[in-house]
């Protein structure tokens, strides 16, 4: 921002302010996030750790094995670092990190991209199931086709402004929006 910018608000969470301390608290396990890069792993620590968060706790760890089939992980990838995996294990792995706790809200920045359509499916599936059990999920996307099919309002953002909003039958066949129209022309049969 240019040195003369301001600026101000507050955020409110469960009807409570937000702050840096309540944030710091809530982070990583009711508030969980899935980051769009894989960067966000690290890379001196093996996987199973990362995401149990250093827990030995056994109930955590089958906890995690019974997510790692969901998303055809091996259980031996616990044991790995993050180089030793592919670009769309290691996505796997990130979305995994929100599976593993039991969040209220989940904010998932382009969670699927590089992965096979199926285990695409199976991820916003699960996306699905958190928000069924009563969680908040904010997932952030390109990929329309995959959004009508699980998510209950969508919102289009075109240059930094909303340009359409609403539930799936809205987007698909009343959006007024040109650059609604053409996301819904470019997807594939939903």
């Amino acid at each position: 921002l240019p040195y003369n910018a301001s600026m101000g608000g507050t955020i409110t969470y469960c009807g409570e302010p937000l702050d840096k301390k309540r944030l710091d608290k809530l982070r990583g396990t009711e508030i969980v996030m899935v980051p769009q890069s894989i960067s966000f792993l690290n890379p001196l620590m093996k996987i199973g750790p990362q995401i149990r968060k250093g827990s030995k706790d056994p109930e955590k760890k089958g906890k995690l094995r019974n997510i790692f089939k969901r998303y055809e992980l091996k259980e031996e990838v616990e044991d790995l670092y993050p180089f030793e995996l592919s670009g769309g294990m290691n996505r796997r792995v990130l979305i995994s990190t929100a599976m593993i706790e039991n969040p209220k809200l989940v904010i998932a920045d382009e969670p699927t991209p590089g992965l096979d359509l199926k285990v695409a499916k199976r991820a916003m599936t699960h996306f699905r199931e958190l928000a069924d059990m009563g969680a908040g999920v904010l997932v952030i996307t390109h990929d329309l086709k995959l959004a009508l099919e699980v998510a209950d309002r969508i919102v289009v953002l075109n240059q930094g402004l909303v340009v359409d909003q609403g539930d799936f039958h809205h987007i698909l066949h009343h959006a007024t929006d040109s650059y609604t129209k053409l996301l819904v022309e470019k997807r594939t049969d939903v």
